[in-house]
């Protein structure tokens, strides 16, 4: 197993970095097996990172099979606030991947939905993902309060928390916390252990406590996050705010 921490001075260098260890690991996965799978967070905390990705030279995307971690629970794919959208217009409007698997936020059936999505995923057999990391140690939309390290699953219906719903009005998502979505899909740390890969994005002192946690504290479902200690490839990518509790 490896987990590593790396600090930096902002966001943007944390960013601009992470670009760099993302890119030449697709360029090694790509030379080996000619495509990949990517599992992509959908969060502001991935903005300077998703910029540096899209300008940087020598990525193949037409070999690349693009996954999303999470989607609200009737949310339609051009909602502001949908993650789907999110990637798209970050990411895949302006990089020609071969494909984007989205998760259907508007599914009449929530738990067929979640299959059918992880059958796609076990099917691709994801090589890296980009994550980041909640205020309540949430990965994807798995809050403490849903956490199962045990569970079989990799993606599946979940309640948010009221932490992790609020955070998404600190992001600018929602104006207030009733405007938020109180049920998601999510992808599920059973997923997230088995992808060979994971390069972690978080920046802010309003998730210090959380990194902190990650990081120093227990490995346990109280803080989601603290799974990827386990992890057999992790690097966390975080700027000094985000730092600013660990010893």
């Amino acid at each position: 197993m490896k987990f590593e921490v790396r600090v930096f001075p902002s966001k943007a260098a944390a960013g601009e970095a992470g670009a760099v260890v993302a890119a030449a690991i697709i360029r090694e996965t790509l030379s080996r097996k000619g495509h990949m799978a990517i599992v992509f967070a959908s969060a502001v905390s991935q903005d300077a990172f998703l910029e540096a990705l899209r300008t940087t030279q020598g990525i193949d995307w037409p070999k690349i099979t693009a996954f999303h971690m999470d989607e609200y629970a009737g949310m339609s794919a051009d909602h502001p606030a949908s993650f789907r959208r999110f990637l798209r217009e970050r990411l895949f409007d302006q990089v020609p991947v071969a494909a984007f698997h989205e998760l259907d936020g508007e599914a009449a059936d929530p738990n067929a939905e979640c299959a059918r999505y992880s059958a796609l995923l076990a099917a691709a057999k994801p090589d890296l993902a980009f994550m980041g990391i909640g205020e309540n140690g949430h990965v994807a939309f798995i809050d403490p309060a849903v956490c199962d390290f045990r569970e079989r699953k990799l993606a599946r219906p979940v309640e948010l928390d009221d932490v992790c719903r609020m955070q998404q009005v600190h992001d600018g998502a929602f104006a207030t916390l009733a405007d938020v979505p109180k049920k998601a899909l999510s992808l599920t740390t059973k997923l997230f252990l088995s992808i060979p890969h994971a390069l972690v994005f978080v920046s802010g002192d309003h998730k210090a406590a959380a990194v902190r946690a990650t990081i120093e504290g227990p490995i346990t479902e109280a803080c989601p996050a603290s799974v990827l200690r386990r992890h057999q490839d992790a690097t966390l990518f975080l700027d000094g705010a985000a730092a600013a509790l660990v010893a």
